[in-house]
């Protein structure tokens, strides 16, 4: 078969979906996901792509017309997921289901599609487009291994255009996280491995992206012996680079040093939470509450700002952690920051200890985004979770917090980037509203 019609979706919750509706759709930077498949299918094929991000786009009606149509689902983008796979079947599409939920929970996906995909997608969507095209699809394609060992093509950007991402210069250099963290899906992907593409190919791609890009990586210092040469490189282009890191990151004098000349403009630290016991609880006791000033402190002092993200409702929290991490964060001057809601996804530690112990108080996967409270915490009400998370975004977005906070020398970006973020603060009732 030639000529196919591919669809990719990117699934998404029903606050999203709602915002686009209305025509004031969340803004986000751009994801790899969409672009890395539409990359990923082979040319024999001479396949028409179309991508749509649900987070910013709305279905479109002729959608029913691909031959076939990938949908990449997060949890909390599952339900619709799996009611648009099960609609597309009805009118004899044919349906994949690939990303992190599907990967979790592949039997339940294969519910809902003609075939799941498991893991990484670099070598299955070439050889599941391929067998579908010689009509020997089969239901189920797993790969674990590292998606870099052989030379994989640039993400094709074209679909980031036109869909009004505030940042598209995106670009992904590792998968996996050495970290164990029993609430983090990536952790059990991977195993406590970190794969990492060739530093050369990726060097040719940035060179055409400009002087300023985002890595998507989930921990961009995970492998340290193989970042070095890569931001000596990113240092000899000029270019300018902002990233997630762990404290680890943060609290080494020396890395920290480097990647200030490098040329890094900005890191999001997961901090997590302000309580060793929550700490230890979920399996992060290498994060040390006493160093976290410190670190901000030593980011701060090479000019590097901060987005600081914490987790409400792990085993050692009490009602008094929003007041004492709202306070610590004033203190530290923490240039921006993300509060979640401890969230057990399905294939997590965390999912299977509450599970275990009876604790889990919705199945309801769209519930399952960080914002809503799907178990009973241990030393706090779901009621005084729900509340405290709104009251501390409330708070630290308060505009006598933010300018507090917002250091002199970047006034005006800082400042910018708070009463952007100031907006988050809102959403909550609107977030809740969707599903209770």
């Amino acid at each position: 078969m030639a000529g196919l019609k591919i669809g990719l979706v990117l699934s998404t919750n029903a606050s999203y979906r709602r915002a686009v509706a209305r025509g004031r759709p969340y803004s986000s930077w751009a994801p790899a996901t969409l672009a890395v498949l539409a990359a990923l299918v082979p040319t024999e094929l001479k396949a028409e792509v179309r991508t749509f991000d649900l987070v910013r786009q709305k279905i479109p009606d002729d959608l029913p017309s691909c031959d076939l149509v990938g949908i990449s689902a997060i949890t909390c983008g599952a339900p619709f997921a799996y009611q648009l796979a099960d609609d597309l079947r009805n009118r004899g599409v044919t349906v994949v289901l690939g990303g992190a939920h599907p990967t979790a929970v592949p039997e339940e996906s294969l519910a809902h599609a003609d075939a799941v995909v498991v893991g990484y997608g670099e070598r299955t969507w070439p050889r599941l487009l391929r067998d579908f095209a010689e009509g020997r699809l089969q239901p189920l394609y797993r790969d674990f291994e590292d998606p870099f060992t052989s030379s994989v093509p640039f993400m094709d950007r074209s679909h980031l255009k036109g869909k009004g991402y505030f940042f598209d210069r995106v670009v992904e250099f590792s998968r996996g996280c050495p970290n164990g963290c029993s609430f983090c899906s990536v952790a059990g992907m991977n195993n406590g491995r970190v794969y990492c593409r060739d530093r050369r190919e990726l060097m040719e791609e940035l060179t055409a992206l400009g002087k300023s890009v985002l890595f998507l990586d989930s921990n961009f210092t995970g492998n340290p012996d193989r970042v070095r040469p890569l931001w000596e490189g990113l240092r000899d282009a000029r270019i300018r680079w902002y990233c997630a890191a762990s404290l680890r990151f943060a609290s080494d004098p020396e890395l920290v040093d480097l990647a200030a000349v490098c040329g890094c403009r900005g890191v999001l630290i997961g901090f997590e939470s302000i309580n060793e016991a929550s700490l230890r609880s979920s399996r992060k006791s290498f994060n040390h509450p006493r160093e976290y000033s410190e670190a901000v402190a030593r980011l701060h002092r090479r000019g590097i700002p901060v987005l600081g993200c914490f987790v409400f409702g792990l085993d050692g929290d009490g009602a008094d952690v929003f007041e004492r991490t709202v306070d610590f964060v004033s203190r530290a001057k923490v240039d921006l920051v993300r509060y979640a809601v401890a969230t057990p996804f399905p294939g997590t530690p965390l999912h299977e200890r509450l599970q275990r112990e009876g604790r889990l108080i919705s199945g309801n996967w769209e519930e399952y985004d960080t914002e809503h409270v799907v178990f009973r915490p241990l030393r706090m009400t779901p009621e005084q979770l729900r509340e405290g998370h709104r009251w501390a975004y409330r708070e630290t977005y308060r505009l006598s917090r933010i300018l507090s906070r917002v250091r002199a020398r970047s006034l005006p970006r800082s400042l910018i980037a708070n009463l952007g973020f100031r907006s988050l603060a809102y959403t909550f009732d609107d977030l809740q509203g969707e599903t209770e």
